[in-house]
């Protein structure tokens, strides 16, 4: 059974002043991604999570940029109030153990920090203003806090293959409960829009490194904007039991996938996966 998750992005606002190099969501960062601000008003936000439920859809990720965490429980909270989605809610590292415990009380179900790679000199390359020992701190806090975490790697953006053990070594050690395999993919107007994007085979290799890595793994993570439509089966095969980023045909926003541009329709994926007898957790009607 393959799960599938859907995406609402609350704002693109970071105050980092020096985006990090692959960055294609912040304000001004790529023309390719949401190259102004957007900031999703409260019935904007209740109207895509109203379409997600309605869709059959059961998982929702709210995400944003550092300096938004406000909006995110706020976010959290109409979603909770409104659906009956499980919501994932991804700012990076900008929490702090108050932030977590407020969201858990707003009834959070997953809170993701990626680390993207835990080579420390590639992080600070590629993200100077970010820390990853505050990412790490953030990990160990949600962990301590009961709630699920996911955390996830950048796969293609110059790490090597002792990088990825080490990391997922960690991730092992504190008992990571979803892991994102995310491929690199350069937007256009970033420092790294030269780089050649991680191939499907690189992805699907490290698909495999998780899940054997980590074989008590919940949920084993692609997001459809790196994977896309030609890597849904052959990651589905390699161990992954989560598409992520994807939306109804009637989904009310405009939206813009982070990694790249593209996102998944779900009505496309579900026949994509019913040709290969994969079946979807994904039901229909379902109660709001």
């Amino acid at each position: 059974m393959v799960e599938i998750t859907s995406t609402v992005h609350i704002s693109n606002f970071c105050y980092f002043m020096e985006k990090c190099a692959y960055c294609g969501f912040a304000v001004g960062t790529s023309p390719d991604g949401y190259l102004f601000l957007t900031d999703k008003k409260q019935e904007e936000i209740k109207k895509a999570a109203i379409s997600i439920a309605k869709s059959g859809i059961k998982r929702v990720s709210i995400s944003a940029g550092y300096g938004n965490f406000y909006k995110i429980l706020k976010g959290l909270e109409i979603i909770k109030e409104n659906t009956k989605l499980k919501v994932l809610i991804n700012i990076g590292g900008d929490l702090n153990r108050t932030e977590i415990t407020l969201l858990k009380s707003a009834g959070v179900d997953t809170i993701c920090c990626n680390l993207e790679t835990m080579n420390l000199n590639l992080f600070r390359k590629l993200k100077p203003e970010d820390s990853i020992e505050k990412r790490m701190k953030v990990c160990y806090q949600v962990k301590e806090t009961g709630t699920e975490l996911s955390s996830g790697l950048l796969v293609g953006i110059g790490e090597t293959e002792k990088d990825r053990q080490l990391h997922l070594e960690f991730l092992n050690a504190i008992e990571v409960d979803e892991v994102p395999v995310m491929g690199f993919h350069p937007y256009r107007g970033t420092p790294m829009e030269q780089m050649e994007e991680a191939s499907l085979k690189l992805q699907l290799k490290v698909i495999k490194l998780v899940k054997s890595k980590i074989p008590s793994l919940k949920r084993l993570t692609v997001p459809f904007p790196t994977i896309g439509k030609e890597g849904i089966i052959p990651a589905v095969k390699a161990g992954a039991t989560n598409i992520a980023t994807v939306i109804p045909k009637n989904y009310p926003l405009p939206i813009k996938g982070v990694g790249s541009p593209s996102v998944g329709i779900l009505e496309e994926i579900l026949t994509i996966l019913e040709k290969e007898g994969i079946k979807a957790d994904v039901k229909k009607p379902v109660s709001v």
